[in-house]
C-alpha cells in the first residue's frame, strides 16, 4: 500500500509552536486542541478492508472504493505472514472464495447501458450481493479528509498491539509525512483503541445479549416522551417562562401541546429541534452493512470486540436472498464454514490479528447505536429508498417501525423523498412510487 495526495493546513505552524514550548511538557490532550483547525488529507490505496473499516471508525470523513470494481487475481486481496504450510492453505481458500464472487456475479451476454440491474446478471445476483462472500482483506483505496485532532485517535489505533502490524506499512507511510515534533506526542499515547473496547465490554454485555438474528434491530432506551422533549426545546428559544412552568400550565395537556408545537415548528423547516430527542438501540448486521454505518459517521456507536467474530462459529453469516435462492447457496454456505473453521485454527495457532483477514462480509457484527431524531430522519430517509442495498433497507425500515411508536409525529418524514413529494432519483427511480407511498401510508396509519 501507499499514501498518496497528502496536502495540510498547518502541520508545519504546530511543529513550530511546540518547538517553541517544549518547557510546557505538552501531551495528546494539548495536541489535540492545536490541531482543531488543521486539516489534512490523503489517499490510501491498495489499502485492505481490515484498515478502512478500523479507519471509518474514527469518524471523520472517507470515501471509498467501491467493491463493484474489485479485480480478479492475486494482488485483489493482503494475507497475513504465516509459515508456508498455512499460506497455500490461506490462498486456496481466498481464491474459492473470489472464485464463487465471480461466478455468481457474471453478467449475460449483450450490451446495456449504466450500472447493471438484477436482470442483466446471469443468476439474478448482482455484485452488491455476490460480495458477501469476500474477505475483508479484500483491497480497496481510501479518500480522506480529516481535522488534524483526529490524528490523536489514528496514532491510538495503529499503535495498537492489536493491529500495529496490521497498520505497519500504513504508519510507516504515514510518518513521511508528520513533523517530527508532532510525532514525538502522538508516539507518547497511553490508552489504545481494542484495550478501549475489550474494558468496556462488560458494560454492554446485557444490550448486546438482548441482540440475535431473530432480534436484530432492538430499542435499547430512549427519552420517556420524545415529543415533550422536542416541544419544550422549540419553545425554549420564544418565550420568556421556563420549560417548567410551561408543564405546569398545560398541566394534563402537556404532551399533547408539546407534540402540537414540535408538529408546527418541523413543519416551518426548523429541523434542528428534533435533535433534542434520543434513542439508543442494538443492532446486528454484516460487515458490509456495519462497514456503512460507521462510513456515515453520524451516529455515535459502540460495537463488540472483533475477536468474538473470530471466536464464534455458530453465529450465522448474513445469506443474501438472490444468493439463498440460486444453485450457489450450497457452495456459499460450505465455504463459510470452511472459512470459519480456518480462521479459529489461524487464531489460536498465531492470534487475533492474522485471523482478521479472514473475516467476511457475511459475518455478522453487534453494535450499539445511539442517535437524535434529526439524524435517524436523514439517513432512514435514504436508507428505505428501494435503491437502498437490502439489508440496509430491511433493517432501517425495522428502525423506522419501532420509532414510529414512539413518535409519529417527529418521524413522518423519515421516508423516501417520493412518500413526501417527488422521487429524486431521477432517470434511476425504481418505478414503484405508488407501491412505496401505499405501503407507508399504511404503516402509519397503523400507528
Amino acid at each position: 500500500m501507499r499514501i498518496t495526495n497528502f496536502d495540510n493546513t498547518g502541520l508545519d505552524r504546530v511543529e513550530q509552536w511546540i518547538e517553541k514550548n517544549r518547557h510546557l511538557n505538552l501531551d495528546d490532550n494539548v495536541l489535540s486542541e492545536v490541531l482543531k483547525t488543521v486539516n489534512i488529507s490523503f489517499v490510501a490505496e491498495k489499502v485492505n478492508r481490515i484498515q478502512s473499516m478500523l479507519l471509518c471508525e474514527l469518524k471523520d470523513s472517507y470515501v471509498q472504493q467501491s467493491q463493484r470494481y474489485v479485480t480478479m487475481g492475486e494482488n485483489a486481496y493482503d494475507l497475513p505472514e504465516l509459515e508456508e504450510e498455512d499460506t497455500n492453505k490461506a490462498k486456496e481458500l481466498v481464491d474459492k472464495l473470489f472464485r464463487l464472487y465471480s461466478d455468481m456475479s457474471q453478467l449475460k451476454d449483450g450490451d446495456f447501458k449504466g450500472r447493471p440491474k438484477n436482470e442483466n446478471y446471469k443468476y439474478g445476483i448482482p455484485i452488491e450481493d455476490a460480495r458477501y462472500i469476500l474477505p475483508i482483506s479484500t483491497k480497496t483505496n481510501l479518500f480522506c479528509a480529516m481535522t488534524g485532532d483526529k490524528l490523536i485517535d489514528l496514532y491510538s489505533l495503529i499503535q495498537d498491539e492489536a493491529y500495529s502490524s496490521i497498520f505497519y506499512d500504513f504508519s510507516k507511510e504515514l510518518e513521511k509525512y508528520i513533523p517530527s515534533n508532532i510525532l514525538s506526542v502522538l508516539h507518547n499515547q497511553k490508552n489504545t483503541n481494542s484495550e478501549i473496547i475489550n474494558i468496556s465490554e462488560s458494560f454492554y454485555i446485557d444490550d448486546f445479549n438482548k441482540i440475535d438474528e431473530d432480534n436484530n434491530m432492538i430499542l435499547v432506551n430512549s427519552f420517556e416522551d420524545l415529543d415533550l422533549k422536542v416541544g419544550l426545546g422549540a419553545l425554549t428559544s420564544t418565550q420568556k417562562r421556563t420549560p417548567s412552568e410551561t408543564i405546569e400550565i398545560w398541566k394534563d395537556e402537556a404532551k399533547t401541546k408539546a407534540k402540537n408545537v414540535a408538529k408546527r415548528v418541523l413543519g416551518y423547516g426548523h429541523d434542528s429541534i428534533a435533535e433534542q430527542a434520543r434513542t439508543t438501540f442494538g443492532m446486528m448486521c454484516s460487515l458490509v452493512t456495519y462497514h456503512q454505518q460507521v462510513r456515515h459517521r453520524l451516529t455515535n456507536n459502540h460495537r463488540e470486540p472483533l475477536v468474538n467474530l473470530i471466536k464464534d462459529k455458530e453465529r450465522l453469516a448474513v445469506s443474501p436472498p438472490t444468493i439463498r435462492e440460486s444453485k450457489f447457496n450450497n457452495e456459499y454456505l460450505n465455504l463459510i464454514d470452511k472459512i470459519k473453521d480456518f480462521r479459529i485454527y489461524i487464531y489460536e495457532k498465531y492470534g487475533f490479528d492474522k485471523a482478521l483477514y479472514f473475516l467476511l462480509n457475511a459475518d455478522q457484527i453487534k453494535i450499539i447505536i445511539s442517535s437524535n431524531a434529526r439524524m435517524d430522519i436523514n439517513m432512514l430517509s435514504e436508507r428505505i429508498c428501494l435503491n437502498a442495498q437490502w439489508e440496509i433497507r430491511d433493517l432501517s425500515t425495522k428502525k423506522l417501525m419501532i420509532l414510529r411508536t414512539l413518535s409519529d409525529t417527529l418521524y413522518e418524514k423519515a421516508l423516501p423523498s417520493c412518500v413526501n413529494g417527488k422521487c429524486k432519483e431521477g432517470r434511476l427511480s425504481c418505478g414503484k412510487v405508488l407501491e412505496v407511498k401505499r405501503k407507508f401510508s399504511q404503516s402509519k396509519a397503523k400507528n
